[in-house]
């Protein structure tokens, strides 16, 4: 299951209150080569010998983005795209057997991930990290639904009326107006505003923008509430309770609103569940 924004700043905020001024012991990756070849790992496996004897000073995270800082002058920078299981364990008895990172720390304690799709786990001096690709696209201009006191209503509206192109383009990839979403969180965030996926935001009304805006946040906001979406698990493995209103799950349902029968289609680059008659 994708980490999206919501997500991630479920596991930022259980890594600031578990692993904050612990002191690096080891660290350990497993099963890393198919992650060097695709660029989601260190083409250097030593550098993350550079974390060790490290203190996390803190914990920052924007869009699906999550950067641990140590001091001297070291980074964990960890990106969950596609998928990925981060664990805290406060010792050695139940770590899992199948995971590409493992770091111990002094206390006992040990933080493991899983890259389980797309994504990035990379070790990083301060002067290496600007120049990673997840920081310059999550860590940038672009606005974030969470986190950003500016990002208001009407400043989305006017983003969605400069772009004219695809609602999907314009709230998931590399040319969306904020950070942080996938298909898992568009097909939530334009049922609840009523807009069908193939709308261009140059045909939206004031109105439309506004509703889509609403959706975003409130769509976002119910995720952290629930401890993430359903397939989620937290640093302590505890699953999310947010059901989608939209997507995968609603495969041969009917609009709980309508009762319309739900489609999918292919549509950028994934498929695409919306009701045909609440969303125009």
């Amino acid at each position: 299951m994708s980490i999206e924004i919501s997500e991630a700043h479920i596991i930022a905020e259980q890594m600031t209150t578990a692993l904050l001024d612990k002191k690096v012991k080891s660290v350990a990756l497993y099963d890393y080569e198919k992650l060097q070849k695709v660029g989601f790992i260190n083409k250097k496996i030593k550098d993350f010998d550079n974390l060790i004897g490290c203190k996390i000073k803190s914990i920052d995270h924007r869009g699906n983005v999550i950067r641990v800082h140590f001091n001297k002058k070291m980074n964990l920078v960890l990106c969950g795209d596609y998928g990925a299981k981060y664990r805290f364990f406060s010792s050695d008895e139940d770590l899992p057997k199948k995971i590409h990172f493992k770091m111990g720390f002094t206390d006992g304690s040990f933080l493991t991930i899983r890259q389980i799709g797309m994504g990035s786990i990379n070790a990083a001096e301060d002067s290496q990290v600007p120049s990673l690709y997840v920081i310059k696209r999550d860590f940038s201009d672009t606005p974030s639904p969470i986190g950003d006191h500016d990002f208001t209503s009407e400043r989305f509206s006017e983003l969605l009326v400069g772009k004219k192109q695809n609602i999907k383009a314009a709230l998931v990839g590399k040319t969306a107006v904020v950070v942080g979403l996938s298909n898992s969180a568009f097909q939530e965030i334009i049922y609840k505003a009523g807009i069908h996926p193939k709308r261009n935001t140059g045909t939206l009304t004031e109105t439309e923008r506004n509703s889509l805006y609403d959706a975003l946040k409130q769509i976002l906001n119910e995720r952290i509430c629930a401890g993430g979406k359903n397939q989620f698990e937290d640093l302590y493995g505890k699953p999310g309770r947010h059901v989608p209103v939209m997507g995968p799950n609603m495969k041969d349902q009917s609009c709980p609103q309508c009762g319309a029968a739900i489609e999918k289609i292919a549509h950028g680059g994934g498929q695409v569940y919306f009701c045909p008659h609440c969303q125009r």
